[in-house]
């Protein structure tokens, strides 16, 4: 398999899907504080966090043009310059006035976006050595949640100190910064291939045959499931006011503090060994996050959001990174459409992050911030328990075997 000669380092990863990290850090960080501080209610603002971090889902639809034609690294640089288009577009419009419109083009800005992950995806499963794919899917969360965590703390910055017009330039000048980045990686020409023709029947084949691979098709309905998906995430800054903490608070624990709690919780992914089962790693990583969020019932205090606000990132960063590490699994070294087939996974482990926000949302709605952080962790809880138990019935280790027809047979029975 060839290696990333220019960029031997998994750790470049984290750079490449930096534009990626740089857009989270606006919708779960400063764009959740704008809106509350402009009026609109925690469960408004949960429906918006749902709709704009949609792209998370529905950008497969374009993914497939990453794998034809242009370079992998090309169609990141192209992802990225288009970000940064988009972000000067819908900074001047945060607010109450224009949330719809605002709503709406930050959803179409995330469809481009979405060609970052796409690229970055293929690019770890073709260019990276298997025993480098973990690591390097780690360091990619340490971009997308510590660069992103550091950029939203950057924008609420930015915000108190010149206008939203003026902010947008900004974060757009430094998204576009990131896009030469991408013409350092020395991949190769991609076959000839047309555009279109024949390419959906391929794609196809290949989703049948993850369809037909039992470990795989069953590793993939764990990533549908409301595990360790940090949703709470997008709605922690709606909510600090409960606690007392204004906005340099969030600017702090939230932006810089989380950053690097983020960025934490993504490295230690890196400790799992490799041997070990990823279905496994990935339901346990999600009880860390459901202890972070108990921690944040117990006092409405200043002192508790920003320890617990720490510390459920930190997890955060764990469950995402296991997630990623799944995901390259699943997708495997022998798929042509690699791109296309990660950001079909990519997208399913998305939808659990979206109707669990919304979930959230409901519990404030009746049960208010107690309910919310319930919801939250009682999902990763119980789909810990649903997986403990099928391993410990059925007999299954620890340590990932290449026959898993035992827990299968019993899923399926299910």
């Amino acid at each position: 398999m060839t290696t990333l000669r220019r960029w031997p380092a998994p750790w470049v990863f984290s750079l490449l899907i930096l534009p990626l990290g740089m857009i989270v850090g606006l919708n779960y960080t400063a764009l959740p504080f704008l809106l509350a501080r402009a009026g609109l209610s925690v469960d408004q603002i949960a429906t918006i966090s749902s709709i704009i971090n949609l792209p998370g889902v529905t950008g497969l639809i374009v993914s497939p043009i990453v794998d034809i034609k242009l370079r992998r690294r090309t169609w990141l640089a192209i992802g990225t310059f288009g970000t940064a288009i988009a972000a000067c577009v819908y900074f001047p419009l945060i607010g109450v006035s224009h949330t719809l419109l605002m709503t709406a083009i930050i959803f179409a800005g995330g469809m481009v976006t979405f060609l970052v992950v796409a690229a970055c995806g293929g690019l770890i499963v073709r260019m990276m050595s298997v025993t480098d794919q973990p690591k390097a899917a780690a360091w990619t969360q340490v971009g997308v949640l510590g660069g992103g965590a550091l950029s939203g703390a950057m924008v609420l910055w930015l915000v108190a100190r010149m206008s939203l017009l003026a902010t947008g330039f900004c974060f757009a000048i430094l998204i576009a910064m990131l896009g030469p980045l991408a013409f350092t990686v020395k991949e190769s020409a991609p076959l000839p291939s047309p555009w279109f023709h024949g390419r959906f029947a391929a794609i196809g084949k290949e989703i049948w045959g993850l369809a037909r691979s039992r470990s795989r098709r069953w590793g993939t309905l764990l990533l549908l499931s409301p595990c360790a998906t940090g949703a709470a995430q997008s709605l922690l800054p709606a909510i600090a006011s409960h606690y007392g903490v204004g906005g340099n608070g969030v600017m702090w624990i939230n932006g810089l503090g989380g950053g690097g709690a983020l960025a934490l919780g993504a490295l230690a992914s890196t400790l799992v060994p490799g041997t070990w089962d990823r279905r496994l790693t990935y339901a346990a990583a999600g009880v860390t996050n459901a202890l972070a969020a108990f921690f944040l019932l117990v006092a409405n205090q200043p002192t508790v959001y920003l320890a617990g606000t720490f510390f459920y990132l930190t997890t955060q960063g764990l469950c995402w990174a296991r997630s990623v590490a799944l995901i390259v699994e699943i997708v495997g070294p022998e798929t042509r459409d690699a791109s296309t087939l990660y950001s079909l996974l990519n997208a399913a482990v998305s939808i659990p992050v979206l109707y669990v926000v919304w979930l959230d949302g409901v519990g404030f709605r009746y049960f208010g911030t107690h309910g919310l952080l319930l919801t939250d962790a009682l999902l990763n809880l119980f789909m810990f328990g649903f997986v403990v138990t099928i391993f410990i019935t059925r007999g299954i280790g620890l340590r990932s075997v290449p026959d898993t027809s035992a827990l299968e047979s019993d899923l399926t029975s299910v």
